[in-house]
């Protein structure tokens, strides 16, 4: 199945994490969490659909480094 046939499911904590990841880019799990006030689980289960969807990369294991690919709500808008 290819990454983009994968419907993703854009709800209020996942646009919370959108945004933290527009803003700046990249971000670790840590500063996600911090920066959205969601727990561990809630960040990392919404980083785990953007990056099946093929939205973010994950770029560096030990520091859970996330990076922005594409933003899903650009698509929504077109």
């Amino acid at each position: 199945m290819d990454k983009k046939e994968m419907p993703l499911r854009i709800d209020e904590k996942t646009e919370d994490v959108l945004d933290v990841l527009s803003k700046h880019g990249f971000a670790t799990t840590g500063m996600l969490v911090d920066e959205t006030g969601y727990s561990r689980p809630t960040v990392s289960k919404r980083l785990d659909r953007l990056h099946a969807a093929g939205s973010i990369e994950y770029l560096h294991e030990p520091t859970a480094l996330w990076k922005l690919i594409e933003d899903p709500r650009a698509e929504e808008s077109e």
